[in-house]
């Protein structure tokens, strides 16, 4: 009875250990740019489309990238480094723009995210924003 016991509990393990199994890391590098919906303390809220803010991802390792994302102010071209992680799962993103604020999402398909973006910079400002990987 104990050897029966033991051999229960012996495979109970094999099949516990076999379904932890970490997703696949997809592959954020590339150059993403997409519509968003604002809303800034100073201006109030605003739709853009495609082709105003960029985020190039310029090299991963594992679940960590990194990059830059890229916009024009007044005609200016704008840049702030970009840092951010993948979820255990695969299917999360969260990334911070230096000095420039946060944001969080997920990932829809391999040329697809969707983020929200937040800041507490002068002025406030929040953002959902949909990217598509263009190269």
């Amino acid at each position: 009875m104990k050897t029966l016991v033991t051999g229960f509990i012996f495979i109970v393990a094999i099949f516990s250990i076999a379904g932890i199994v970490e997703a696949d890391i997809p592959d954020l590098v590339g150059n993403w740019t997409g519509p968003y919906t604002e809303y800034t303390g100073d201006t109030g809220f605003h739709e853009q489309d495609s082709g105003f803010f960029f985020i190039n991802i310029t090299e991963q390792k594992d679940r960590i990238f990194i990059g830059y994302s890229m916009y024009s102010n007044n005609g200016t071209k704008v840049t702030h480094d970009v840092a951010g992680v993948i979820s255990a799962d695969g299917t999360q993103v969260s990334l911070t723009e230096q000095d420039n604020g946060y944001s969080t999402g997920r990932i829809i398909g391999p040329d697809e995210l969707e983020l929200t973006y937040l800041t507490d910079n002068e002025p406030i400002s929040v953002a959902i924003d949909r990217f598509f990987r263009i190269s």
